[in-house]
C-alpha cells in the first residue's frame, strides 16, 4: 500500500501544473455550463447528463471557482486514485513487482496523462471502472472468507451503478460483475448475495435516472431526449465510423489509438522519443516469447481469473470499436491498464534487465506526455483560437455558421452571432430569413463539408486557419474559417435563392 501511495502522489503531482483552466471543446463547455446551471434539456451537459460525475463536479466547484480548473482537478485526482485498485488487482494476479511497474506506467502514459489534465469525465469513469474490476476480482478470491467476498460482490454492484451514472456508454462493463456473480454463485451457492449486488446496481441506476427525469420534467421527456441524442450520436454527428473499410478502421484504431495515443509509439506528429517507446514495445513482445518458451505462461486452472480479464477487455473493446468515435482515443482509456499490464509483464520477463526496461519506458512516456500537456498549457485550442479571432477580426454584422465550434464561441463571447447547423436547407433558410449580405456570412470547414455540395466551394475562400496538437484535440485539431468571395457576391445571392 505504501508503494501505491507513493506512485499515486507522483501521479497527482506531475499533473497539477498542467491542469486546463479554459474551454477547449464542446464537452468541457457542456460540463462547465452544467456546473453553473444544470439543465439536461439545454445540453448542460448533454444526455445522459453525467449525474454522478456532475455531483462530484459540484463539490469541487465549491472550492475552485473556475469550472474548467475544478473539472481538471477531478481528472487529476481520479487518475491518481486509480493507482490503488490498479495496484491491488495486478498484485493479486501477477505479483508486487508487476503491480509497481503497471502503476508507474499508468502515471506517465500519454493518454492517462493528457486526460488527467483535461476537464472531461473519462478519468473519473476509469477510476470507477477499475474499482469495479478490483471488487469483482476480490469476490472471486477463494483465499478470502465468504463475508469479505460477499461484501466485495456487493460493492461491485455499487460501483457499476455509479459507473453508469458517469457514462451510459460504459454499459459493456456490466459483463465484469456478471461473470464474478456467476462464478461466485456457482462456488458458494449464496445466490442471495448475487441478488443483493444486482439490486444495488439497479437501485443506484434508478435513483440517478429518476433525478434526470425530474430535471427534464417527465420520464417521457427523458426518453424522447434519449432517442434524439442516440439517433444523432450514431448517425448525423456521432462520427462512429472512419476509414474506407472495417480493416482500415481496425488498423487505425489499434496503432493510432491504442499504441500511439495510449503508449506514445511512433506516429506522424509524435515526439521523436516515441521511437524509443516503439523499440521497448518490441522488446516486451520478445519477453512474452521467452516466457512462453520457459513455460511460465499457464492457462489451465485459471478460468476464473482469465474470464474476468476477458470480460474486462473484450465487451467494452467491441463497444469502443464499433459504437464510439474512432477518432477519439479517450474512449479506450479504461482499457489502457490491461495494455500496460501486458507490456510490463513482457519487459519483466526479461528478468535482470526488466526493471531497467520499465524505467526507460516510463522516462520515454513521460517525455512524450510532458510535451503534449505543456503545449496544452501554453496554446489555446483551435476552437478557442477561432472564437478569439471572430471576436476581434470579423465585422459586427458577421454571422458565423459552425458545428461543434459554436459551443466554445458562445461561451467565450456571448455577443458573437453564431449558428450551429449541418444541412444545406437549414443554411439557406437562415441566410434568407436574416437577409444577410454576402460579406456577413462566414462558415467553418466542417459546415461546408456537411452540406455535401461540391459546387459551393467555388463561392468561398479561406479567411483564417487555426491549428492545434492532434493528440490534445483529435477531431478538431485544425479548423478553417471561410468567407464568401467578393467577386462572387451576386452569384452567391442567386445560389441562396435557388
Amino acid at each position: 500500500m505504501k508503494r501505491a501511495a507513493v506512485i499515486a502522489l507522483l501521479t497527482l503531482c506531475i499533473r497539477l501544473p498542467f491542469l486546463a483552466d479554459g474551454p477547449g471543446g464542446w464537452d468541457d463547455v457542456d460540463f462547465a455550463l452544467g456546473m453553473q446551471q444544470y439543465d439536461l434539456a439545454a445540453m448542460q451537459p448533454h444526455f445522459p447528463g453525467y449525474p454522478v460525475y456532475m455531483f462530484v463536479a459540484f463539490l469541487f466547484g465549491r472550492f475552485i471557482e473556475n469550472p474548467f480548473l475544478a473539472l481538471s482537478a477531478i481528472s487529476a485526482l481520479a487518475a491518481a486514485l486509480v493507482v490503488f485498485p490498479l495496484h491491488r488487482t495486478v498484485r493479486a494476479y501477477s505479483g508486487l513487482r508487476t503491480a509497481d511497474a503497471v502503476a508507474l506506467l499508468w502515471s506517465v502514459a500519454p493518454l492517462s496523462f493528457v486526460l488527467g489534465t483535461q476537464p472531461l469525465s473519462d478519468s473519473f469513469g476509469t477510476l470507477l471502472s477499475v474499482l469495479l474490476v478490483a471488487s469483482s476480482a476480490r469476490a472471486l478470491d477463494a483465499r478470502l472468507d465468504e463475508r469479505r467476498r460477499a461484501m466485495a460482490l456487493l460493492m461491485s454492484g455499487v460501483w457499476l451503478g455509479l459507473l453508469y451514472g458517469v457514462r451510459v456508454s460504459y454499459l459493456a462493463f456490466g459483463a465484469v460483475p456478471l461473470w464474478a456473480g456467476w462464478m461466485y454463485g456457482r462456488e458458494t451457492r449464496r445466490w442471495s448475495d448475487v441478488g443483493f449486488a444486482v439490486l444495488c446496481a439497479v437501485l443506484i441506476s434508478f435513483f440517478w435516472s429518476y433525478a434526470m427525469a425530474i430535471n427534464v420534467g417527465s420520464v417521457n421527456g427523458l426518453l424522447k431526449l434519449a432517442l434524439a441524442f442516440t439517433g444523432g450520436h450514431f448517425s448525423d454527428w456521432g462520427g462512429t465510423y472512419t476509414g474506407g473499410s472495417l480493416g482500415e478502421r481496425l488498423v487505425y484504431w489499434i496503432f493510432r489509438q491504442w499504441f500511439a495515443a495510449g503508449l506514445g509509439t511512433p506516429w506522424p506528429g509524435q515526439h521523436w522519443i516515441s521511437w524509443g517507446i516503439g523499440l521497448l514495445l518490441m522488446l516486451s513482445i520478445g519477453g512474452w516469447r521467452l516466457a512462453r518458451k520457459r513455460g511460465e505462461i499457464r492457462v489451465s486452472g485459471r478460468i476464473r481469473e482469465l474470464g474476468l480479464l476477458f470480460m474486462w477487455v473484450v465487451p467494452y473493446g467491441l463497444w469502443a470499436f464499433f459504437a464510439q468515435n474512432a477518432d477519439k482515443p479517450r474512449h479506450i482509456l479504461p482499457l489502457l491498464i490491461p495494455l500496460l499490464w501486458a507490456v510490463a509483464s513482457g519487459l519483466l520477463a526479461l528478468r535482470r534487465s526488466g526493471p531497467l526496461m520499465i524505467g526507460m519506458l516510463a522516462c520515454c512516456m513521460f517525455i512524450v506526455s510532458w510535451t503534449q500537456v505543456d503545449e496544452q498549457r501554453r496554446t489555446p485550442s483551435p476552437m478557442a483560437q477561432l472564437a478569439d479571432y471572430a471576436a476581434s477580426h470579423l465585422p459586427a454584422s458577421a454571422v458565423v455558421y459552425t458545428y461543434e465550434e459554436e459551443r466554445v464561441m458562445r461561451y467565450k463571447y456571448p455577443a458573437l452571432e453564431t449558428v450551429r447547423l449541418r444541412k444545406w436547407e437549414d443554411f439557406q433558410t437562415s441566410i434568407l430569413s436574416r437577409h444577410l449580405q454576402a460579406e456577413s456570412v462566414f462558415m467553418t470547414e466542417n459546415v461546408l463539408e456537411g452540406f455535401g455540395r461540391p459546387e459551393i466551394w467555388r463561392y468561398v475562400r479561406e479567411r483564417a486557419r487555426f491549428n492545434g496538437n492532434p493528440w490534445l484535440y483529435p477531431t478538431y485539431h485544425e479548423i478553417v474559417l471561410y468567407e464568401v468571395r467578393p467577386e462572387q457576391k451576386e452569384a452567391w445571392q442567386r445560389l441562396m435563392q435557388n
